[in-house]
């Protein structure tokens, strides 16, 4: 760390009556039964010793001490406090928490689960009385800088959930924000209205290896990490660009949206035209602040629309052949890189050029994803990675080629030589894994 991190052990009771703030880069409250259970079993069973440790709690030090890492163990203990008749409790913290329906719903439903708790077992809250606020503590780390304090997460003690880099970028392009409140709060909705999970996988497995991929570069076994985050920012309308050439277009064609969508609001707004959406693509550069939130609420629709998420079928296509043998061994762990690559690739193609080839572009695809499953005996992410940048299998980088193609044509006429001969693995596929077999060779080599 470059920078004197303060730390303290404190106990709830001076937690709580901290000027905390929960920023707007935060998950909502997700705790459950289960996790407000376990932490008031712990509290009890460790409550015949002087002390009892829940955690680390890391906060940055802005005009309030706004939480990065340990919202759900504040909230829960807060929730906590409300039952226990001391009058400590009435110093506590009027922490003011965000008005989203997630939370608002397990903060109610934890509330009653505390309240039935104590009613079956009264004598627990005799003992949390006089042992919760006081006894039970946290190791507080305070941090000026918010980069660094999210570079604290791995090493951070706790029973909730490390926040993705994702979480970062988040904060990043709201300070990027320019604009009312309300704008500021309408981007959260859009991000929030999206899993957690989702957001990350579209990131890295989408957004980050075609960054990386289209223009040579690797991607580590780890993936996507705090260090690739400058992957996603760009341009801000609100510096001094008279000498970045390469943003003016970006800039204008942002401008022209807004002011096309301004002029016609009423009208949209009545659903007599539809909004004009910018003409994101992947492999450009990002643009700060409120279109960085658009572009992943635009190609979360995209990869929901492809059904390349959790949950989600390909609607498009549901009746190809390719598609439903993707559905039929999605499970499957022999094939898992291959169909990673596979949706990797898709959502590229379809990103760059359009739906109306999909059954052409699904081909192709699926011809390259599945090569390293037909030519190497063992297929892992290194393997993937390397099959990408410099395979010895003979097959060009189908992402730079992509990058560096003008028309859906030459995508389609992408050179894969299939035969059988070179495919050193073909014969255990057509043994074990006819179907797959079949599809892939079907039409010829």
């Amino acid at each position: 760390m470059s920078q004197q991190v303060e730390t303290s052990v404190i106990n709830l009771k001076e937690l709580l009556e901290l000027n905390l703030h929960i920023p707007e880069y935060q998950r909502p409250y997700t705790w459950t039964e289960k996790n407000v259970v376990q932490l008031l079993d712990d509290v009890i069973k460790f409550s015949k010793y002087p002390e009892y440790r829940i955690g680390t709690i890391i906060l940055h030090k802005n005009e309030r001490l706004d939480i990065v890492d340990g919202q759900q163990r504040i909230i829960t203990s807060l929730l906590i406090s409300r039952f226990l008749e001391s009058k400590d409790t009435q110093k506590l913290t009027k922490l003011e928490i965000p008005m989203h329906e997630k939370t608002n719903e397990n903060v109610k439903n934890n509330f009653n689960i505390i309240e039935d708790y104590f009613d079956r077992n009264p004598k627990a809250k005799d003992i949390l009385k006089d042992y919760f606020l006081e006894n039970c503590t946290v190791l507080v780390l305070k941090l000026s800088k918010l980069d660094e304090a999210f570079q604290l997460f791995d090493s951070s003690n706790n029973r909730g959930k490390a926040l993705y880099p994702t979480d970062l970028l988040k904060a990043y392009h709201l300070r990027e924000l320019t604009g009312n409140e309300e704008k500021k709060l309408e981007m959260v909705e859009l991000w929030e209205n999206i899993k957690p999970e989702h957001i990350y996988i579209l990131f890295s497995d989408y957004f980050f290896r075609i960054k990386q991929w289209s223009r040579n570069r690797s991607v580590k076994d780890v993936g996507f990490t705090n260090n690739d985050i400058n992957l996603f920012k760009g341009v801000s309308e609100a510096d001094d660009n008279k000498h970045n050439n390469w943003s003016k277009s970006l800039l204008m064609a942002k401008n022209f949206v807004d002011m096309y969508n301004r002029q016609n609001q009423t009208m949209i707004e009545f659903k007599a035209m539809q909004p004009l959406n910018y003409p994101f693509q992947i492999d450009q550069p990002m643009i700060n602040g409120e279109y960085f939130f658009k572009f992943v609420d635009y190609y979360y629709f995209l990869a929901k629309r492809l059904g390349f998420l959790e949950g989600e079928k390909q609607s498009e296509t549901e009746s190809t052949e390719i598609v439903k043998l993707i559905n039929h061994i999605e499970n499957n762990k022999y094939f898992r890189y291959a169909i990673s690559l596979y949706k990797t690739a898709m959502l590229y193609a379809v990103d760059k050029f359009s739906h109306e080839e999909i059954e052409s572009i699904e081909k192709i695809c699926f011809k390259y994803a599945f090569y390293p499953r037909f030519y190497f005996e063992q297929v892992q992410k290194k393997t993937i990675n390397k099959f990408v940048l410099d395979s010895d299998a003979g097959v060009d980088n189908f992402f730079n080629y992509i990058n560096e193609s003008y028309f859906i044509s030459d995508v389609l006429h992408f050179e894969i030589k299939t035969s059988e001969e070179n495919l050193k693995n073909s014969k255990k596929l057509k043994q074990k894994w006819g179907e797959v077999y079949s599809l892939y060779f079907k039409g010829g080599n």
